[in-house]
């Protein structure tokens, strides 16, 4: 079984304010992005599958979708990738983008997964 991933508060908390500056810098004002949730995953499905270690970034947003530039968020790595080498960041951002109202659900879904793969195979 594989090691679960883990990543440091002050490491998390870096990657977290390298994305919201990143983001704040072109939405100013139009979102509230709030949380920005960093979870460090292993590439393991797949025949394609590396068990390179990557990092998950879950971004809340509130504020009108339709405002959300769709060429501008999916090219969001492109735009992390240097800012996080910059603070020691070597592992690959994926970022996913989730509404404030589509939150809880997702949370939930979040530690129940966790929960599981901490317990192990049944």
């Amino acid at each position: 079984m594989l090691q679960e991933p883990t990543i440091t508060p002050e490491r998390e908390a870096a990657v977290a304010r390298v994305v919201r500056e990143t983001i704040e810098e072109r939405f100013a004002g139009e979102f509230v992005f709030d949380p920005i949730r960093v979870i460090p995953m292993v590439d393991e499905w797949g025949p394609d599958a590396t068990g390179e270690t990557y990092l998950r970034i879950i971004i809340v947003f509130d504020g009108d979708q339709k405002k959300l530039d769709p060429a501008w968020t999916g090219s969001l790595i492109r735009r992390l990738r240097p800012k996080l080498i910059e603070v020691g960041v070597n592992d690959s951002p994926s970022p996913s983008w989730v509404e404030k109202s589509e939150w809880e659900h997702l949370q939930r879904r979040l530690h129940r997964s966790q929960t599981k793969a901490r317990r192990g195979p049944a």
